[in-house]
């Protein structure tokens, strides 16, 4: 978790290119504002369909399934934030996230989707474990960015996940946040067999805002 006001350059900690990096936005491991006055900001077609628990897979996926949830909070840490958006995506259990949408933007991948709190600030989405890209050592992650109202949509370290082998020393120096609200997830396996992993989140204000 980092302080209102830090520069976010520090979060640029898994930049290591592979064969497949041409599929993945710059610095797709970081934390940076979307580029652009609005210009990255994405709005769903239907954004009163969105909710606070989403399923971004079909049952049919192959993978381990994987169930994420947490609370976004306000600034204090404290409050839970209502309607608080969430924007993830991820490869598949192959490391890949093609088809990748025909206006290059990686978000729109196979797997992904949208989620928005309600008052209590509380969000799931039930997706499969992803995999590392194909042939190197990045970790194995999803990508996420996140908005709400009066704040301006930005990157937040990408879940992780505890027992990883490309999980390094840099890498875990570099991640964010402790305890609830730290990124590298520890997961549990429940009786049904799904892993869960549980993220909170405070949100920040971004410092590459447009004025």
């Amino acid at each position: 978790m980092k302080n209102e006001g830090d520069g976010i350059d520090r979060r640029n900690f898994l930049k290591q290119a592979s064969a497949t990096a041409v599929l993945l936005p710059i610095g797709a491991l970081s934390i940076s504002s979307i580029a652009g006055c609005g210009a990255g900001k994405v709005i769903a077609a239907d954004e009163s369909a969105l909710k606070w628990k989403t399923t971004i897979v079909s049952d049919k996926e192959p993978g381990e399934p994987l169930i994420v949830s947490g609370t976004i909070y306000a600034l204090d840490g404290k409050t839970p934030l209502e309607a608080a958006k969430l924007w993830v995506y991820q490869t598949d259990v192959t490391g890949i996230y093609s088809p990748v949408s025909g206006n290059g933007i990686n978000r729109y991948t196979r797997i992904h989707g949208q989620i928005k709190t309600q008052s209590d600030g509380r969000y799931e989405f039930r997706t499969i474990k992803p995999a590392s890209y194909p042939s190197s050592t990045v970790p194995a992650h999803i990508h996420v960015s996140l908005s709400a109202p009066n704040f301006q949509e930005y990157w937040i370290d990408n879940y992780l996940f505890e027992g990883d082998p490309f999980i390094t020393a840099d890498v875990r120096r570099n991640s964010h946040g402790d305890g609830r609200f730290a990124s590298i997830l520890k997961l549990t396996r429940g009786s049904d067999g799904i892993l869960r992993g549980v993220r909170d989140i405070q949100i920040e204000r971004c410092t590459n805002r447009c004025a």
